[in-house]
């Protein structure tokens, strides 16, 4: 794939600035400070789009120094030729506005992309790092020798230039330290020493429970035998003896015996009282009731009945139904009066000073409620322990609730240290195969290009973690960064071109962005005798070094030029 025009509408400092590309060489030649890195982004970013990310990173810089100031739009179109198609693609770099729109031009579909703003996938392979690893050759740090060595070491470790493997593991231990797991495991430790305290409390509430049912039974028991005390001996008029009972008294004693019981019964029978059947509501009765007579009705009149026989059938299924129904309805209480009044605990102590009321005003009577008021004073002891029991039961839940959510927490940092293991593996890994990969692939040849390059000062490279980057020749063995810078470019040059070269897996537009000042015609021959061994489809030479110009009119060579 090449491109055949660029339209950079807003990008960076250009506006509605057009520049037409053909295959082969073409020379875009500018002062410094022209445009010339600008141009180079908005090709990559024509082919990939530019994306503002989060944080110090190459994409968050190129948008930022690409984007026009002082104007709402940033964006721009580029048309692409490959094999017999071509390709409008049309880009708003804007972030929150960002929007890409390719058309075939022969048929004037819109292509659907498969990666979000980018042709990889669609019509090229290509991803975005390996464009600008392999297609795309600059320097931006301004250390040629230092570039290079992580380049290098980058791309042999991960098999991305931009992608450094010991930075990434660093980053990876790090974080692995901040999420270790020890805190909440002394937390968890703490946590459960203190809930063993709290075991007892669930057998201590039944315990109560059960003190309390037991001293409500014996009440009733105790209040049936102050009844029968209650009674009086009589002599009837024929002589025989009898008890004649005093009913108000008798009366007042059931009341307080019933409160009691109803009291007692209503802490075991709260919840069943609040879960009402679904069958118990009346409008759900109601409406089953009316949905079987319609299903009875229309099968009825599906059958081949007499009208008169079907109209007997439907009203006597509907009486009946209905009777059902009403039955339903009166077995539910629905006829009886709803309002049952449950007496309270204060109904008791209220009957309770009745009853000494009573008592004061009968002294005749055999009659003690010494019996009534211990009850209520045990009752009270066993409510104020019911009461502490709750609150440590509350304390133990909250507790244990603690307890769940330290252990969830821990829980996930342990999958994400786990995840972080399994990181560090995964890179270590698949850095040993692109290690593999790349003696076989390009290491044998980023000396290829070397001799030339020098003007005949260095036919070897070599590079290991110790040592670094070293260059060999007949002057002897240098450490790349001692080289003076303009030399050093030169080596970085013959080593991206070499990568060109062989890992060029598709034919795509190969950018070189003034990476070299020549000295003079030979010096830029040289250069353009190694371009001519890539035989890339289409090359944009970004320059302000006239000699590059001036050899290639010498040896009357085919190419387009452009000046900014």
């Amino acid at each position: 794939m090449y491109l055949t025009k660029l339209l950079l509408r807003d990008f960076g400092k250009f506006h509605n600035e057009e520049i037409t590309l053909t295959p082969g060489i073409n020379l875009i030649e500018g002062a410094e400070g022209s445009g010339k890195s600008t141009i180079r982004e908005f090709i990559t970013g024509i082919i990939y789009g530019i994306r503002k990310q989060p944080g110090d990173n190459p994409n968050r810089r190129a948008y930022d120094a690409c984007k026009p100031e002082g104007r709402s739009r940033y964006s721009g179109t580029g048309y692409a030729k490959q094999e017999d198609k071509t390709y409008l693609i049309d880009r708003s770099f804007l972030a929150g506005a960002r929007k890409t729109s390719v058309l075939d031009v022969q048929t004037g579909r819109e292509m659907n992309l498969k990666n979000q703003d980018s042709l990889a996938g669609t019509i090229l392979e290509t991803d975005k790092n390996g464009y600008q690893d392999t297609y795309v050759i600059a320097e931006d740090s301004g250390n040629p020798a230092e570039e290079l060595t992580e380049y290098l070491g980058n791309k042999i470790q991960t098999g991305s230039g931009s992608l450094n493997r010991n930075k990434a593991v660093e980053f990876l231990k790090a974080e692995q330290k901040k999420h270790s797991p020890q805190p909440l495991v002394r937390r968890l430790d703490d946590l459960t020493e203190k809930i063993e305290k709290y075991d007892d409390v669930d057998e201590a509430l039944e315990q109560n429970k059960k003190a309390m049912r037991q001293l409500t039974d014996e009440f009733a028991i105790e209040a049936a035998k102050r009844k029968r005390v209650a009674r009086q001996l009589v002599e009837n008029e024929d002589g025989t003896v009898s008890y004649k009972t005093d009913e108000e008294l008798d009366k007042r004693l059931t009341r307080l015996t019933e409160a009691e019981k109803t009291y007692g019964a209503l802490d075991e029978d709260e919840d069943q009282e609040k879960k009402k059947k679904l069958t118990d509501n009346f409008f759900i009765i109601l409406l089953t009731g009316v949905l079987v007579i319609g299903i009875i009705a229309a099968v009825v009149y599906l059958l081949p009945f007499d009208d008169a026989v079907r109209k007997l059938f439907v009203i006597f299924t509907a009486i009946f139904v209905i009777i059902t129904m009403l039955d339903g309805f009166r077995a539910k209480g629905y006829f009886e009066d709803q309002e049952v009044e449950v007496p309270t605990e204060d109904d008791f102590n209220r009957v309770l000073e009745e009853l000494e009321e009573e008592h004061e005003m009968k002294e005749e009577a055999e009659f003690d409620m010494t019996f009534a008021k211990e009850y209520s004073a045990k009752k009270d002891e066993l409510k104020a322990e019911e009461s502490a029991l709750l609150e440590r039961k509350q304390k133990r839940d909250r507790l244990k609730k603690e307890f769940n959510q330290v252990f969830k927490k821990k829980s996930e940092l342990e999958d994400e240290i786990r995840a972080i293991h399994l990181a560090i593996s995964t890179i270590d890994g698949l850095s040993r195969r692109y290690q593999e990969e790349a003696a076989k692939t390009f290491i044998p040849y980023i000396s290829e290009y070397l001799e030339p390059l020098t003007g005949g000062r260095f036919h070897e490279i070599r590079f290991n973690a110790g040592e670094g980057l070293m260059v060999d020749g007949p002057g002897g063995n240098f450490a790349l960064d001692v080289l003076p810078e303009d030399l050093a470019s030169r080596v970085y040059l013959a080593v991206r071109l070499s990568i060109a070269g062989r890992m060029s897996s598709e034919q795509l537009p190969l950018v070189i962005d003034d990476v070299v000042h020549f000295t003079g015609e030979a010096d830029a021959n040289a250069f353009l005798d190694v371009l001519d061994g890539i035989r890339q489809e289409q090359i944009v030479l970004l320059t302000s070094d006239s000699w590059l110009r001036r050899a290639m009119e010498a040896r009357n060579m085919s190419y387009n030029h452009v000046t900014l």
